[in-house]
């Protein structure tokens, strides 16, 4: 019996020392995982002059003194570290860790973030902010990132969308067979050919010499992205069609966002909310100055009836994304001046 005792005591100190040491290392590693740092490849289309660059810097700013200079950030402004789309795909082998993008380049991805870029939605900017900062918004985020694997958060406001044309754009009926560039985005595409353009996909880095070559009567894009791109020198005309509210977003992989420590985790989160603001703000700043250069360059501006381009663009989502209907619904719903 004595030694049968003895040997449960033995073994019960065995199994403490074991436990003792499973505790120490566990410790450890979560020691280490804390001080672990990191450098975040960021990609953006845009250039260093854009609203946009400005929020990535604070977003880097932020996260940087956040975590101690543990997490850096790099940013490649102008597609400098690829194309948008290669980006995105590189998200999951850390050949790029964060995009700062429009939602709507995940549109080959789920066929719902198609929803960002859906015309006519909002009232003005108020309606906007209810809807990305609330609980739309995040019911969109949310998923978006399940059918895709990916971590999307904070939002800014990219621009109100005009064309610009090398001929007049007056009325809907001009838009009829009119070339019109858009992004290779679907819903883009399908808004223009539903308003009856020759719409052609291309890329952001053709659109000046596009217009130029004649290869292209107009494109559509945000005065300050039309200004940057200096399009003011090849188009004559803008028309305030003010069909999008362009909608930014910080997208990374879901795996390695979850890989990283909370205290990391909430850096990212609470710089990306930031950032958004600032990219709202700026853009806001940037719009007017933006349409002074098409003025001071002897533009046209014209003013749209928009009556006459909502009653054109009745029916579309239900024809064209039936399954998107429902978020559609939402977005309008969310308009806090109703």
């Amino acid at each position: 019996m004595k030694k049968l005792l003895s040997l449960i005591m033995a073994l019960s100190m065995i199994a403490a020392l074991l436990v003792g040491c499973g505790t120490q290392n566990a410790d450890v590693q979560q020691g280490d995982d804390a001080e672990q740092t990191y450098t975040l490849k960021v990609h953006l289309s845009a250039p260093q002059s854009d609203p946009m660059y400005k929020a990535c810097e604070e977003f880097k700013r932020i996260i940087e003194e956040k975590t101690n200079g543990n997490v850096t950030l790099e940013l490649y402004p102008s597609s400098s570290l690829g194309v948008t789309q290669d980006c995105l795909e590189g998200l999951s082998m850390r050949a790029c860790d964060v995009v700062f993008e429009s939602l709507s380049n995940l549109s080959t991805w789920t066929e719902l973030a198609n929803i960002e870029a859906v015309p006519y939605m909002y009232s003005g900017v108020e309606h906007f902010n209810a809807v990305w900062k609330g609980d739309v918004g995040k019911k969109i985020f949310d998923d978006v990132g399940a059918a895709t694997g990916l971590k999307i958060m904070g939002s800014g406001l990219q621009g109100v969308r005009v064309v610009t044309s090398t001929v007049p754009v007056q009325s809907v009926e001009d838009v009829k067979g009119l070339k019109l560039r858009v992004p290779t985005i679907d819903v883009y595409l399908k808004t223009w050919q539903w308003l009856g353009a020759a719409a052609t996909p291309l890329p952001g880095s053709e659109i000046f010499t596009s217009l130029q070559q004649k290869t292209v009567e107009g494109q559509e894009n945000p005065y300050t992205n039309s200004a940057n791109m200096s399009l003011q020198e090849v188009c004559n005309y803008v028309t305030e069609t003010n069909h999008v509210y362009s909608m930014t977003t910080f997208i990374m992989d879901q795996k390695f966002f979850s890989s990283l420590s909370a205290d990391y985790q909430a850096a990212i989160e609470e710089a990306a909310a930031a950032a958004g603001d600032v990219c709202t703000e700026l853009y806001l700043e940037s719009a007017e100055e933006a349409k002074q250069v098409f003025v001071d360059a002897g533009a046209t501006i014209y003013e749209v009836d928009l009556k006459e381009w909502l009653d054109a663009m009745d029916g579309f989502v239900e024809e064209n994304y039936p399954n998107l209907t429902e978020y559609y619904n939402m977005i309008l719903e969310a308009d806090p001046t109703k």
